[in-house]
């Protein structure tokens, strides 16, 4: 994607749950995706400019990082920027329910627009919505609920 905002790079970041794909516009973070999202994006490659990050997820990963200190640009309503700013407030291994989040939010009956937030998470373990679960179980995951368990699981040692 080449105009007003600049260029667009890419890594493949190898996680223990899979190939993690990083996206940054201008020197911010945007993109963190279990998934291959980037269609439609004309990508450069520059390794370099994703050394932090692949630190902190490395230090994340098998190290026992509990937050991440990155510089980020999000793109969203001002909802989900609320959420999203209510779930970097999660510690690191507790987990909170979709419905007390949306009541943290002040939209007590949200909770179904919180787990829209939540599958919408540009950037999934830097904004960590792998913390909030159903009050039935886990709920979802755009990565699935296999690496959901596997994040979960990992912040509890």
């Amino acid at each position: 994607m080449e105009g007003k905002l600049g260029s667009v790079f890419k890594h493949v970041y190898k996680s223990p749950v899979g190939n993690v794909i990083i996206l940054i516009e201008e020197d911010f973070l945007t993109s963190l995706s279990f998934l291959e999202n980037t269609k439609n994006i004309t990508i450069t490659k520059n390794p370099i400019k994703f050394k932090h990050i692949v630190a902190q997820l490395d230090e994340y990963f098998y190290e026992g990082r509990k937050s991440f200190e990155l510089d980020y640009k999000l793109k969203s309503t001002n909802f989900r920027e609320k959420i999203y700013t209510l779930m970097s407030k999660i510690p690191y291994g507790k987990t909170i329910s979709y419905a007390d989040l949306a009541k943290q939010a002040g939209k007590p009956l949200a909770y179904r627009a919180v787990g829209t937030a939540c599958g919408k998470n540009p950037l999934p373990l830097i904004i960590p919505c792998h913390r909030v679960i159903s009050q039935q179980g886990l709920g979802g995951f755009t990565g699935g609920l296999k690496i959901k368990k596997f994040l979960l699981n990992l912040e509890k040692n």
